[in-house]
């Protein structure tokens, strides 16, 4: 009896075994997946709120002849839902932002992000991003004019959501239009802080919301502006801002200039949290593992790039996408304690709940320990 082809194929398949376990071996970890562990780990000791399973979608919106991105994350419940209104930063999609707003949505929100073409990822194609001037384009995005346009957008926007929801939108129909937030990031934060009445006075006064809590992240806050225009805002804040929290378009200077607006707030059961290494692109909450640029590659320009930008030295690389692209890569405490002390904040001001007020006054400062400190 010939036993040959049988002994090769019992060492094939030894062979093959092997092979794979020493491939599972060799795989190398998953950076991602070993971040979010440690994030979950810092949140286990921290406020626990309560947990849905969410579900969302993303659109372009046709309003007006204008292109408007609008991104829907919800909690899968039949029950009524308060609105969190995110506004994202300065050349995000409506996509931005998404660490955060999935924390709102599974504590049980409904967040509503939006983010009209004209601010979105497209402005570093424009000429002045390929020859460096980012405070130049900065300055366009950042007035007055630019930033009535934004409010009459969202106007836009609000109102096709309440239409879709008298029209059987299930999903749009469960908000509690009682119960709304606002919130944004940097360019965002502006627009949040104008919808809860700061800056021009009466600017959005064609917005039909009245928020009832305020969450900024790098808040927005001009040279020059006086306390009084951030004591306008009549409901709590939540500021988000750190020694790290640096502009790379160089607008806003400093995070110093960023307190100004927590320490000007008059309004019962606002908070300042000052964080002490979270980055600008760590508040932004978008796109927190895209690797950072290596040592050697520094100032340098990939092939292809325009030449390189006349622009402010921490400016987006002409071409490069993401004005904040090659960040040191974020700390887990500092993630953490932006999403646990925003989901306290919402469920404190919105909810009323007390384990989260408790928690804000008496277990967060521990809890930060040396990540930052609550003012």
């Amino acid at each position: 009896m010939n036993l040959q082809p049988r002994y090769w194929l019992a060492v094939g398949a030894l062979v093959g075994s092997l092979g794979l376990i020493s491939g599972c071996a060799g795989d190398p970890p998953n950076p991602r997946a070993e971040f979010t562990e440690r994030v979950n780990k810092e949140l286990g000791t921290a406020y626990q709120p309560s947990h849905y399973e969410t579900a969302g979608w993303g659109a372009t919106w046709q309003l007006d002849q204008q292109s408007v991105d609008v991104a829907w994350l919800a909690p899968v419940t039949h029950e009524q839902m308060p609105l969190i209104i995110y506004l994202p930063g300065l050349g995000e999609s409506a996509s931005g932002g998404v660490q955060w707003r999935k924390a709102w949505a599974q504590a049980g929100y409904a967040v509503l992000s939006v983010q009209g073409h004209a601010h979105d990822q497209s402005i570093f194609a424009s000429q002045q991003a390929v020859y460096g001037d980012f405070r130049g384009m900065a300055s366009s995005h950042y007035s007055a004019a630019a930033l009535r346009d934004r409010l009459t957008t969202l106007q836009k926007v609000l109102a096709e959501v309440r239409a879709r929801a008298a029209k059987g939108d299930a999903q749009l129909a469960a908000i509690d239009w009682n119960q709304v937030v606002v919130a944004g990031f940097d360019f965002g934060a502006q627009t949040a802080e104008a919808l809860a009445g700061a800056l021009e006075p009466g600017a959005a006064s064609g917005v039909a919301v009245q928020p009832k809590a305020v969450l900024l992240l790098s808040p927005y806050v001009e040279v020059g502006t006086r306390p009084e225009v951030f004591a306008r805002i009549a409901a709590p804040v939540l500021s988000m801002t750190g020694q790290q929290d640096e502009d790379p378009f160089n607008w806003v200077s400093s995070y110093r200039q960023r307190e100004v607006l927590g320490e000007s707030l008059t309004a019962v059961g606002s908070v300042q949290l000052e964080l002490n290494s979270a980055t600008h692109k760590t508040l932004s909450g978008s796109e927190l593992f895209s690797r950072p640029a290596k040592k050697a590659d520094k100032g340098s320009e990939p092939p292809g790039d325009a030449p390189k930008g006349r622009g402010h030295k921490h400016g987006p690389k002409p071409g490069g996408g993401s004005p904040m692209a090659g960040e040191p890569a974020p700390d887990p405490k500092q993630v953490a304690a932006i999403q646990a002390v925003g989901v306290a904040f919402l469920d404190s001001r919105i909810k009323h709940n007390p384990a989260a007020t408790e928690w804000l006054h008496n277990g967060a400062p521990a809890w930060l320990g040396e990540a930052g400190r609550l003012k």
